[in-house]
């Protein structure tokens, strides 16, 4: 009888059951990440877009249908901001149908709840598309002041800003590369051969034409942080007027929606022309202090510490035999008057 109840059926009978439920939970342990790919099903069950095939089929050149597949994923996931943004990819960049992407991007954006940096990222891309693919910068502008009216006061504004000052200048580079001409007069084609031509070309624009120049741009942006960054610089270096480039380096330090990364590159700035052109170690260090207080523990901090140390071997190493130049006709504070901080009581 004792040996009955061990026979071998009644031990493999249950294994195979039981060998049955693992092998089912240990092949959906192993394979359940290599099918969710193809079935869009995450962990936990949760379902998930995929958007390899529609790629695959971009690659190929086959654009509709790899629309088709976004549009097939999209009713799936409606209103899936990868989706969105992937289809009007397609529609502005493969088949050139700005109009459709444009609608496609303004259907994202008219989304409830959606997080502002996909907001911006579709406004920045439509402006992008608008200057390369449809070639309007009106159009471009006025997607840039779009994120200026959802997002104001806030980084994103600020970076609007800068990309809508220079719009213009972007537009003049693009049609002189169009639309120049560039032709050698018949009997002059061996210039390069000759010795006599070998002359170097002034610069069209001199420090004084520079210095108006980014005056002008500053009373029509007075935002432009890039043209106050470059007129600081000129004063200083072309002008021997450091109390002008303090002053314009001052007004971007009180900006703000600035970046930190922007915020500590200015102060280092003002810092070696302290050094470069005022021999004032202590200015230097006052700038660079400041670095340290506001972004405390962090990376640009160290390196002002570490700058910090290094002070005086900046100023014994300073080249301090530029001459100085007299201002222009326009007014030297022009820069100042249209600036986001209020000027200096004359």
């Amino acid at each position: 009888m004792s040996s009955s109840i061990f026979n071998p059926l009644f031990v493999a009978i249950p294994a195979v059951f039981l060998g049955l439920m693992w092998t089912s939970n240990v092949c959906n342990i192993l394979f359940r990440p290599l099918t969710s790919v193809f079935d869009g099903e995450g962990d936990e069950g949760e379902l998930k877009p995929f958007y390899f095939i529609a790629e695959a089929k971009r690659r190929k050149g086959l654009y509709q249908e790899a629309v088709a597949e976004v549009h097939r994923q999209l009713e799936r996931f409606p209103g899936d901001v990868e989706g969105m943004m992937k289809l009007a990819t397609i529609q502005a960049e493969d088949l050139h149908d700005l109009p459709a992407a444009t609608e496609t991007l303004n259907e994202l954006l008219q989304q409830p709840g959606l997080p502002s940096n996909n907001a911006v990222a579709a406004l920045q891309t439509l402006a992008d598309w608008q200057m390369q693919h449809g070639r309007d910068p009106a159009a471009a502008r006025v997607s840039f002041e779009r994120i200026m009216q959802m997002f104001p006061d806030t980084p994103y504004s600020h970076n609007a800003q800068q990309r809508l000052a220079h719009l213009d200048g972007v537009t003049q580079t693009r049609e002189f590369r169009e639309n120049a001409v560039f032709k050698v007069p018949s009997g002059q084609r061996d210039l390069g051969l000759r010795q006599a031509a070998l002359q170097v070309e002034p610069p069209l624009a001199t420090a004084d034409a520079l210095a108006a120049e980014y005056v002008g741009q500053l009373e029509k942006y007075p935002n432009d942080t890039e043209t106050r960054q470059k007129l600081a610089v000129l004063y200083a270096e072309q002008f021997d007027r450091l109390d002008l480039a303090v002053s314009q380096l001052e007004q971007l330090a009180a900006l703000p929606n600035a970046a930190p990364r922007d915020m500590a590159h200015w102060l280092n700035l003002l810092a070696t022309l302290h050094i470069r052109h005022g021999n004032d170690v202590a200015a230097a260090e006052n700038a660079l202090h400041r670095v340290i207080d506001r972004f405390p523990k962090s990376a640009d901090a160290s390196k002002a510490v570490a700058r910090l140390a290094a002070l005086q071997g900046e100023l014994k190493a300073a080249a301090t035999t530029t001459a100085a130049k007299a201002l222009g006709v326009y007014e030297t504070d022009l820069g100042l008057k249209s600036g986001p901080v209020a000027p200096r009581s004359s």
